[in-house]
């Protein structure tokens, strides 16, 4: 988990200690933190792949100007 979410996380359960939220707001909450979780870990994956779809390309390039060099 980030730190930005991390520290939200942190603040919401300071709120839900003191009793200040709701239960629906509380279910509200739970939801969305999962739901921001399920899009980093996402995000995460989405970025290895660019990043070795990326290394690929550049490699690719690099033998085709090899074999035009020879």
């Amino acid at each position: 988990m980030s730190e930005a979410l991390s520290e939200l996380q942190e603040r919401y359960e300071h709120l839900k200690g003191q009793s200040v939220l709701d239960e629906a707001a509380q279910e509200l909450f739970a939801d969305l933190f999962a739901e921001a979780e399920r899009l980093q870990a996402s995000n995460l994956t989405l970025r290895r792949t660019i990043l070795k779809s990326s290394s690929k390309e550049s490699r690719m390039s690099t033998k085709l100007r090899d074999a035009l060099y020879e």
